[in-house]
């Protein structure tokens, strides 16, 4: 009996395809959970509650002490859509350009370092943004 390396054919067959290493998806996917309390919650109170707590107003009237409060929204409605990221209130007000009023946090300009306004980083949005895709569950 004789055995075939991969890729060879055997008579009457076609050749396997070599196995490839490349992924199938060039789309970095993250498996690693995402919590609200651990992850996300944090980013919130660094960056919105200081506008957006539930004592003080603010002309949203979103109030994000909680879960639960985010959850419930503001005028504009709920800040998050389970699952899509990119069409979520909460990502589009963190971008350069939002769909309403002005881009979030509000008033980078009191945090300044190096001469330029802070907004939040690049990978706390992400945070955010992987949170909302994977369902934004309160875990």
């Amino acid at each position: 009996m004789l055995a075939f390396a991969q890729g060879e054919a055997q008579e009457g067959k076609p050749a396997k395809e070599p196995v490839s290493s490349k992924p199938v998806s060039s789309k970095p996917v993250s498996f690693k959970p995402v919590s609200f309390k651990k992850d996300v919650f944090p980013i919130i109170q660094k960056y919105c509650l200081p506008c957006h707590a539930e004592e003080n107003f603010n002309p949203s009237e979103l109030s994000m002490d909680t879960y639960e409060l985010i959850a419930t929204g503001g005028k504009n409605g709920v800040p998050f859509v389970a699952g899509k990221s990119k069409e979520s209130l909460l990502i589009r007000k963190l971008g350069e350009k939002p769909p309403t009023g002005d881009r979030m946090p509000l008033n980078p300009k009191k945090k300044i370092q190096e001469g330029k306004a802070v907004w939040m980083k690049d990978d706390e949005v992400k945070v955010i943004a992987d949170w909302i895709d994977k369902g934004a569950k309160k875990n």
